[in-house]
């Protein structure tokens, strides 16, 4: 007899009948590469070599992929988190517990949720609230609900500059970091922290989840970040190349204070502070158990603010990382790292093929001479066989998410260009309080590439009727012409619509964080006497030798 902890991640790895499908997908993406290299079917060699460019990082980023999340082979903890479980429980093992929760200018009320959530949780600790807002509501609140609050003068370094100031004035050996928006269950300490039974694990990183997410961007936000911790860093904790998100996590002081603390030199703090400890030797472990829930951007705004900072910091590793060059990293580590980076050039390579019909009907340039048929054959079991895979392994996938990850396009973009150049980048919180929203010039890439795809296909239209037309050709490309259309009049409508729901977008918001934490959390396993034995003898069992 087995025991697990139940979660609420929906994805269970089925990793046989999942290896033989990529198996088949490496196959047709060999056979696509191979057509799409043959001298005998290139096209204009300038569009040729922009589309080789743009299906090879969408091929390579597949490859990373599979690769990344075939490595997860599920192992049952070790007897010592168990005990460490029960000692927690028993009060018979109690370390000092620094809880953070990070505030700068979020509403009242979806802090409180937050805050009521962390002081709640089981096992002793202290939760301080750390408020770069200067809010003297928020600081009689905490006075009410019985919780630290600390204040600084000088808000320099952002988010890491904040958790830095507190660790200078608190001692806890571990320390929790909260966003405000996330709720923590009442278990969160009791599931996460025995992983911290093993010295050198510097920081254990559990999942976001967003329960009350409606809308095209909360739900296309929340679809990307759930294969993100459904498929990737189970794969990371192989590799033991897990890195920090920058909340729902518990570092060792010790690491931290190694390190000097949080990584300071750049916004995207928790890449590069998970770097640093990598560095030096330190472990990293993931949770596959949901144990905070939190709220996810609602409008483009936000999401384009949270997409730009995640992609900048990537780039930044990337560029300036320096993985390859005389790094303590071992080799699994760098590639995790500039996977990172990686992934958000196939917002280049989204750009790229945005342009395509557009090229064509335009202006009859293609990058491939071939007949449709013999595309077809090379492209559609290549394109088929990626979704395949990725269904198979989330179980279901949502078009809001490929709507979404097509809007971030162009903010990816600029942040390479940023990164390249390096320019300096202000940091804002994702999701704050009522504010103005920018409307149509909030997408003006997103409006340029739907004029030119529509006139594209009006131009196409009009070409059907001519003597010499390729028919089958031209009717292809408007047809995926107008599928950009239709996203990205999506993408607009939402920008166009934003402005005007300001108050109902607040309102939604702090209904979703009563949400979250008045939902009821998953029955764990009780972890018995009997019970911990026979997963003692399970672990055995699996570290035998055969």
């Amino acid at each position: 007899m087995s025991i697990g902890p139940v979660s609420e991640l929906s994805w269970q790895p089925i990793q046989r009948s999942t290896r033989v499908v990529v198996f088949v997908a490496l196959c047709v993406t060999l056979f696509y590469m191979i057509f799409l290299l043959n001298p005998a079917y290139r096209g204009n060699v300038w569009i040729w070599g922009l589309v080789l460019f743009a299906e090879g990082i969408t091929i390579f980023n597949a490859l990373a992929m599979w690769w990344t999340v075939l490595a997860n082979n599920y192992q049952p903890d070790p007897p010592e988190v168990f005990a460490w479980r029960r000692r927690l429980t028993t009060g018979a093992l109690a370390p000092s517990i620094d809880v953070f929760i990070t505030v700068y200018g979020e509403p009242l009320e979806i802090v409180l949720v937050t805050v009521r959530a962390a002081r709640d949780m089981r096992v002793a600790h202290q939760t301080w609230v750390l408020d770069d807002g200067n809010s003297d509501a928020l600081r009689d609140a905490c006075a009410v609900e019985r919780v630290g609050y600390l204040r600084r003068t000088e808000h320099v370094y952002a988010k890491a500059g904040n958790i830095n100031a507190a660790l200078r004035r608190t001692d806890g050996e571990f320390v929790v970091i909260l966003d405000a928006d996330h709720v923590p269950s009442p278990d969160f300490l009791l599931r996460a922290l025995p992983h911290m039974q093993d010295a050198k694990v510097a920081f254990v990183q559990t999942p976001q989840a967003f329960p009350s997410a409606k809308g095209l961007v909360a739900e296309g936000a929340a679809e990307s970040q759930r294969i993100f911790y459904e498929l990737v860093l189970p794969g990371r904790n192989h590799f033991n190349a897990v890195f920090c998100v920058g909340t729902n996590v518990i570092f060792r002081r010790t690491a931290l204070r190694e390190i000097v603390g949080m990584h300071t030199a750049s916004n995207s703090e928790d890449i590069w502070t998970s770097i640093e400890l990598h560095r030096r030797g330190w472990r990293s472990f993931f949770v596959p158990e949901v144990l905070a829930r939190g709220l996810a951007p609602d409008s483009l705004l936000p999401y384009f603010k949270q997409q730009f900072r995640w992609a900048y910091g990537a780039f930044e590793v990337m560029f300036r990382g320096g993985l390859f060059r005389r790094s303590a990293l071992t080799m699994d580590q760098r590639f995790q790292y500039l996977l990172a980076g990686v992934n958000y050039l196939l917002s280049v390579a989204a750009l790229i093929l945005m342009c395509l019909p557009a090229v064509y009907l335009l202006f009859g340039l293609s990058p491939i001479q071939a007949d449709l048929s013999t595309w077809l054959v090379h492209y559609a079991p290549f394109y088929a066989l990626i979704m395949i895979v990725t269904i198979l392994q989330l179980g279901g996938f949502k078009v809001s998410a490929i709507v979404t990850s097509i809007g971030a396009a162009p903010i990816h973009v600029r942040a390479l260009v940023m990164s390249l150049f390096k320019r300096h980048v202000k940091w804002t919180v994702t999701n704050a309080g009522p504010s103005g929203l920018p409307g149509i010039e909030l997408v003006l890439p997103h409006v340029a590439l739907f004029l030119l795809n529509a006139l594209a296909i009006a131009v196409g239209v009009s070409t059907l009727p001519l003597l010499g037309t390729d028919v089958a050709a031209v009717g292809l490309s408007i047809a995926w012409a107008s599928i950009y259309v239709l996203v990205l009049g999506r993408i607009i409508a939402e920008a166009v619509v934003a402005p005007r729901a300001i108050k109902q977008r607040l309102e939604r918001r702090k209904a979703g964080a009563l949400l979250a934490r008045a939902l009821p959390w998953p029955a764990r396993w009780e972890e018995t006497d009997e019970l911990v034995s026979s997963a003692m003898a399970d672990v055995s069992a699996e570290r035998t030798p055969r």
